[in-house]
């Protein structure tokens, strides 16, 4: 038996992807307020049949079917109404909605086909925050063609150390559900694999500085094969984002051919974009961010001091290059400061 769905929906799927702690967040209101792009919903299903597929252990079919079953389910609860996130503080959530009246008064209204030709008539756009997925975006392509557009997000590394650190930190609680096996007793994620005996015996920012330095060539290497494949990328940096915040506005503006809302000033200032220095926004507090108003320089000196008191020379040598490579593809006014410790 060979699992199938033809009768799919045709909107456009947008995912805002990237590594953990590389800003995806501030680009969630943004996007869910272009003109006609449905709030963008959290869901861990597209990353779990990826990277499930990714390491052998689902059938292709069966994770086809699921891609395509899941996205053109979930679009369909967006327009009728159910499962709006009315949890306040998340991401996701309706607070970050610019529009939130419509999606109320979804609540009360009807079901049926007729949301179906709307979707599929309008191009309503179905937006998804994700994480890693482009480590291995194969089914992508293989379940929705040029219906998906993905919006990938980076980071300068030594930006992402202390989230990964305090990410990894509580890595073992019952809560934390990134795909994971066990190599001597200790919990290591799923890309990881091949670079577990180095992994399990750092402390957490060294396992944090070898995530970020294994991590940032295997997406480097699946974005460039898939840009090559024709999948539609645009990968953009939290730099550019938050020091750049109109000529992103405009390449996301072309890359998803859809208008920015007439609020976005509004989205923006919610945002607190742009900015004057990367730690002037909003963070999640949790995997230890903190909103600072030192000058950019004596931030980034901030940062290396905890790569040099916490990671060996080796570590430190391995982030170093990764930095290199990172504000040669990337390069904004970080790039300018040196690495010295």
């Amino acid at each position: 038996m060979n699992l199938q769905k033809l009768n799919n929906f045709n909107n456009d799927i947008v995912f805002v992807d990237g590594l953990w702690g590389t800003g995806k967040s501030i680009l969630g209101p943004i996007i869910s307020g272009m003109q006609g792009v449905e709030k963008i919903k959290a869901e861990s299903i597209y990353e779990y049949v990826s990277w499930l597929y990714s390491l052998k252990k689902i059938n292709k079919d069966a994770a086809i079917w699921m891609m395509r079953t899941y996205a053109d389910s979930s679009q369909y609860h967006n327009r009728i109404g159910r499962e709006i996130n009315l949890r306040w503080s998340d991401d996701t959530g309706l607070k970050q909605v610019i529009n939130k009246w419509d999606y109320i008064k979804r609540l009360f209204g009807n079901e049926g086909n007729d949301f179906v030709d709307e979707i599929n008539s309008k191009n309503l756009a179905f937006s998804v925050m994700s994480h890693m997925l482009m480590l291995c975006p194969e089914l992508l392509d293989n379940s929705y063609g040029t219906r998906v557009k993905i919006i990938e997000t980076v980071r300068h590394p030594l930006y992402m150390i202390s989230h990964f650190a305090n990410y990894l930190e509580r890595f073992e609680e019952s809560r934390e559900f990134t795909m994971a096996y066990y190599y001597e007793g200790v919990k290591v994620p799923w890309f990881m694999n091949e670079s577990e005996d180095e992994f399990v015996k750092g402390n957490k920012f060294e396992r944090a500085v070898q995530c970020i330095v294994k991590l940032y060539p295997l997406l480097d290497n699946e974005i460039e094969k898939e840009k090559n494949n024709g999948l539609q990328i645009l990968d953009i940096s939290f730099e550019e984002i938050v020091f750049e915040t109109k000529l992103t506005l405009k390449k996301i503006e072309f890359f998803l051919g859809r208008q920015h809302s007439e609020k976005i000033e509004i989205i923006l200032k919610k945002q607190k974009l742009p900015r004057i220095t990367t730690a002037q926004g909003n963070g999640h507090k949790a995997y230890g961010w903190q909103s600072s108003n030192k000058s950019e320089l004596d931030y980034y000196q901030d940062l290396l001091k905890i790569v040099s008191d916490n990671c060996s020379i080796h570590s430190q040598e391995n982030l170093h290059s990764t930095i290199k490579w990172y504000n040669n593809k990337y390069p904004s006014k970080l790039s300018n400061f040196s690495f010295n410790l």
